[in-house]
Formats: structure tokens, sequence, C-alpha cells
């Protein structure tokens, strides 16, 4: 992404002339300066889009500035009052001169870049020294799935289940990591001896020591 370079902008007040065709010239003050343009207030009435030319007083023993532009847009200055005919101005300076960036840069010194601030670069893993650090964790991403523990190391559950609204009961003894897991074994074995599976309940879990 590009770096947006903000312009210099200053606050002044300068006397200027403004010259125009045919015609003597007016004064007016220049209020700011920028690289792209100033603002001037005259009593002039102008227009976008209208040339106009200036000489810029910048103080008592300072050569005049010549400076060219057009005229951007136009209001009156919050300063003057309601029957002021004083108008304020916005100008492009296209090609601002040698002695236009003088003064600027007299006004608003052109600051430096700052130096860039380093970057901390992640340092490269060494397989050798995590190898050697047993208490680190390991990422997970690097670990092997779990194994799954053995049938036969399984403990078992017996379950008594017994049919919703009726007298018939029946026990189970199933292997399971645990009682929820040896429930849904329950339910899923009894789906798949008898079709009316739905129609019972577990009344009671336990886990067992010894075998079926």
């Amino acid at each position: 992404m590009g770096r947006i370079t903000r312009r210099r902008r200053v606050r002044c007040k300068f006397a200027c002339e403004i010259i125009e065709s045919g015609r003597s010239r007016v004064q007016g003050r220049i209020v700011t300066l920028s690289e792209g343009g100033l603002a001037v207030v005259t009593d002039l009435d102008l227009d976008q889009g209208d040339p106009i030319r200036l000489r810029i007083k910048p103080g008592p023993g300072r050569k005049s500035i010549g400076v060219s532009a057009i005229v951007w847009n136009g209001r009156s200055p919050a300063s003057a009052g309601t029957s002021s005919r004083l108008r304020r101005y916005g100008c492009v300076v296209s090609e601002p001169s040698r002695s236009y960036r003088a003064l600027l840069d007299r006004l608003a010194p052109q600051t430096t870049r700052p130096d860039p601030v380093p970057i901390a670069v992640p340092r490269p893993r060494n397989p050798v020294s995590e190898s050697a650090e047993p208490d680190l964790p390991r990422s997970r991403e690097l670990q092997p799935p779990p194994k799954s523990e053995p049938e036969e190391s399984l403990p078992y559950f017996r379950i008594r289940m017994k049919q919703i609204g009726g007298p018939r009961t029946r026990i189970m003894t199933l292997r399971a990591r645990s009682a929820t897991q040896a429930e849904t074994l329950a339910h899923e074995e009894l789906a798949r001896l008898c079709s009316d599976s739905e129609g019972w309940g577990i009344l009671h879990i336990a886990r067992v020591s010894g075998g079926r």
C-alpha cells in the first residue's frame, strides 16, 4: 500500500498585489501557503477557474515573489463583517517558483523522514534444542493423532433397561470408556436386537470389575 504524503501548509500574513490583465494592481493579503497553493483575501470578484498573478511581499528587506495561480474556490472570511466586500479565495499554484518554495521552507521547514523502525524477525526453530527441553509442550499440529485404547483394556459396565409402560426388563454387560458411552452402546445393541428399541429406558448403569 502506498504511503499518503501530507503536504505542508502554514498560516501567514503577507501583503500582496493582485495583477489583472488591463487593470491596476489590487492590494490583498496572503493568509495561508502550501506546496500546492495559497489563500488570498481581497475585495476582487473572482470566479472559479480565473487565472491570476500575484506579487507576494514577504516582509521588509525581502524581495517580492511572483506567483501564477488559478482560483479554486471563494468564500467570505470569518473575520469580515456582513457588509464587507472582502472574499477569501483558495488558489492552486501548479508550478511554484524557486523563491516561492524557499519562502515555504523558511516558514515550514521540510521535516526529515524518520528512521525506519526495525521489525523483529522470529528466529528459526532448532529441532535439536526443542528436543532437549522435554518440559515444553509440542505444537498440536505436530502431534500424531491419539491412539485408540484397545477394546480388551476397557472396563465393563452393566446396564439395566426397562420397557416403558411395560413389564419387560433387560440387562446388558458391555465394554465402554465411560458410562455415557455405555448408555449409547446399549441403545445401539437394543436397536439391533429388537424393533421397539425406542420404547425402552435406562434404569441403572454400574461399572463392574468382572466379565459377563
